[in-house]
């Protein structure tokens, strides 16, 4: 499985990527937008995910930001499924636009526990069937 974390910040992109390969996953990091963009490859119908899953910050430097990522890869309906985090040190996110994008919060700073807990959690319920 390989996750893909989105995050601008080196040493919370460095501790995530330590954490979840000790976990056994495989990760793509990505320090900022653009690249993330460009290796789903939005511009190519046949491109195939970068990721599994992903953890996006929601506050990136520069003039695009994790929601606007999301939208984009969203915006693919081969993406749809995917299994997405959105990290956030914000005080107030509006749950009916979670919905919408269906995404994950996670509220910075959180336990790594609850971080890992979460990742199974979306893996396995991407696993399931839709019935």
């Amino acid at each position: 499985m390989r996750i893909g974390v989105l995050e601008d910040d080196a040493a919370i992109q460095e501790m995530l990527q330590l954490v979840l390969q000790d976990e056994g996953y495989s990760v793509v990091n990505f320090l900022d937008a653009d690249a993330c963009l460009a290796a789903f490859g939005l511009d190519e119908l046949d491109a195939v995910a970068a990721a599994d899953l992903m953890i996006i910050d929601w506050r990136l430097n520069g003039p695009i930001s994790g929601i606007e990522v999301i939208h984009k890869i969203r915006s693919q309906s081969r993406f749809a499924a995917l299994p997405i985090i959105l990290t956030t040190a914000a005080t107030y996110v509006d749950p009916d636009e979670l919905q919408q994008m269906r995404v994950a919060l996670l509220e910075k700073p959180f336990a790594v526990d609850d971080m890992i807990s979460l990742i199974k959690d979306l893996i396995a319920s991407s696993n399931q069937p839709n019935v």
